[in-house]
């Protein structure tokens, strides 16, 4: 019986470790050319910390990978509590030959936040 106690207990903090690696998940991601060198890009984020006016970088990428270009844009809630949700929306550029992008993260202060599920997630 203490042995099955132990393993739970290991099994919980595992599960809790892989929370922890990351600060903010993308939890859907979708980028669509909506006219002539413009894109829309819709989405949903949880955070695993509390952050306040959370930034999204989209890196624009071509078919091999290639950083063609970049564009910021905030969420929409200005303070995001722990384990929340909040959409993002950003209207962008359309790099020539951008074909997929992934999503980094910056707090309020700058500072890069570690990112799950960060793509590349591709272009419609």
């Amino acid at each position: 019986m203490r042995y099955l106690a132990l393993a739970s207990l290991l099994l919980v903090a595992g599960g809790l470790a892989v929370a922890a690696k990351y600060d903010v998940e993308i939890l859907e991601a979708k980028a669509r050319r909506v006219e002539e060198g413009r894109l829309s890009i819709d989405g949903q984020v949880r955070v695993t910390k509390a952050i306040k006016k959370l930034k999204l970088t989209f890196d624009f990428l071509t078919s091999d990978g290639v950083l063609l270009s970049s564009e910021q844009a905030p969420v929409e809630d200005d303070a995001i509590a722990r384990g929340q949700e909040s959409s993002f929306h950003a209207e962008a550029e359309n790099p020539p030959g951008s074909v997929r992008f992934k999503i980094r993260a910056f707090d309020g202060e700058g500072r890069q936040l570690r990112v799950g599920n960060e793509g590349p997630f591709i272009i419609d």
